[in-house]
């Protein structure tokens, strides 16, 4: 046990002096680039004079006068930083430059941003755990623990949303069929009350709320391609909630005219008050999924029935049902319906009122393939896109139970969201 110990503790002190050289070797690295890129944007090294330069352009820039003419720029030291990176806390020398005004000089450097304190290695890792659902918290500990620093639980959050303003810009190109739906989520919100815990610290009182992440997907049908269009926290389905993202994404450019042909949901009544308000003109399909389901659960069978005889009756009804909507026209599967409706009326009143309720928007989708005969009908009919979508963010609320507050929440979705992300 001993000698195990004493080599546990020479591999410890190895290690150690590895990454001390490493961080040694980057540090450096770095100040040398540093130095190389002021030398090319003032072209000319140390006590070169700056008569050689002539009147040459430069990417630098004075912040005081704005201009970028490279003679009238000299070096004037350096300002020491700290920097964050995988090797540890770095000590860099970052070169200071000066106008003939007295303004100061930006440099365009390439391997550090103007304030930068954590490096770009950092916050690729930060992206790469909170894509796997690792915890603001577990990082920050995980951070702690290797380099020896303390980031912040704000600052991993700003990481790991950094790319979220990047959901307000246009799009490139307009997919033609948009699914919207929204997950339920429990969060807790203070009340305003304090009391003591066990160990006497005063804590505020929390109480749960269920709020929603309503989200936005975006189908490109001629060949299959799909993203994430937006998302956004709300307090309930509301037609004001739906009301808001739909604008959002209009402003986007999300319209009729910009190309969107159709908006799949699940039958909300908030969801559909919003989109004829909005979209009076686009088509708005009701889920196929959900109106099978709704049909399901409609089915009467007598309570005397034995169990294996309800389900046979369900599922000679849910053939004739699915056989329905395997029509090849919007023709046949009305004839279909009404021979429906007519050998069921009396027996399964319910059933046959759930089919025939908002029929207009069941068969939506054959106004669209009336004009793309060549799209997929897969991609027209269902919200399954966004159901598959939305499997991984209930996994993710399901293992947390409840969010503390709603930038954890969003933190949280954003994790899962972003890489799907349509731009």
């Amino acid at each position: 046990m001993v000698r195990i110990g004493k080599i546990h503790g020479s591999f410890k002190r190895l290690i150690s002096d590895v990454r001390q050289k490493l961080a040694e070797e980057v540090t450096r690295y770095i100040n040398s680039h540093l130095e190389a890129e002021v030398e090319a944007w003032l072209y000319r090294g140390y006590h070169e004079r700056r008569k050689g330069v002539g009147r040459r352009k430069s990417r630098a820039q004075c912040q005081r006068c704005g201009t970028r003419e490279a003679r009238h720029f000299s070096r004037n030291g350096h300002r020491r930083r700290e920097l964050v990176t995988e090797f540890g806390v770095l000590k860099i020398n970052v070169p200071r430059v000066i106008c003939e005004c007295g303004g100061s000089v930006r440099i365009p450097f390439s391997i550090l941003l103007p304030g930068q304190r954590i490096w770009d290695d950092v916050c690729e890792q930060v992206a790469r755990w909170g894509a796997m659902g690792i915890s603001l918290r577990q990082m920050q500990e995980e951070l702690g623990t290797r380099l020896g620093t303390q980031i912040g639980l704000r600052k991993l959050n700003e990481i790991v949303q950094g790319v979220k303003s990047a959901a307000r810009m246009p799009l490139s190109s307009v997919p033609p069929i948009i699914i919207l739906d929204a997950i339920w989520v429990t969060l807790l919100e203070p009340t305003g009350r304090m009391q003591r815990d066990r160990l006497g610290r005063e804590r505020a009182v929390k109480a749960k709320k269920k709020v929603c992440l309503l989200v936005a997907l975006g189908v490109y049908p001629q060949s299959g391609r799909w993203g994430i269009l937006e998302w956004r926290l709300a307090d309930s389905e509301s037609r004001e909630a739906w009301e808001a993202l739909l604008v959002s994404l209009e402003a986007r450019g999300i319209y009729r005219e910009r190309g969107v042909e159709l908006f799949i949901h699940d039958g909300g009544s908030g969801l559909r008050a919003a989109l004829k308000h909005i979209h009076p003109f686009v088509p708005h399909q009701r889920c196929l999924f959900h109106k099978l389901r709704n049909l399901r659960a409609a089915i009467a069978t007598p309570s005397d029935w034995p169990p294996k005889k309800a389900q046979t009756l369900k599922r000679q009804l849910m053939e004739q049902i699915r056989a329905i909507f395997a029509a090849p026209s919007l023709q046949a599967m009305t004839r279909r319906r009404d021979a429906f409706v007519r050998q069921w009326q009396a027996q399964q009143p319910d059933l046959v009122t759930t089919l025939c309720r908002a029929w207009s928007e069941t068969v939506a989708f054959f106004r669209v393939l009336a004009r793309f005969p060549h799209w997929s009908p897969r991609f027209l009919r269902t919200t399954s896109l966004l159901e598959r979508v939305n499997r991984m963010i209930r996994r993710l609320f399901r293992a947390a139970g409840a969010f503390h507050s709603s930038a954890g929440l969003l933190a949280a979705a954003t994790r899962v969201l972003e890489p799907y992300r349509l731009l």
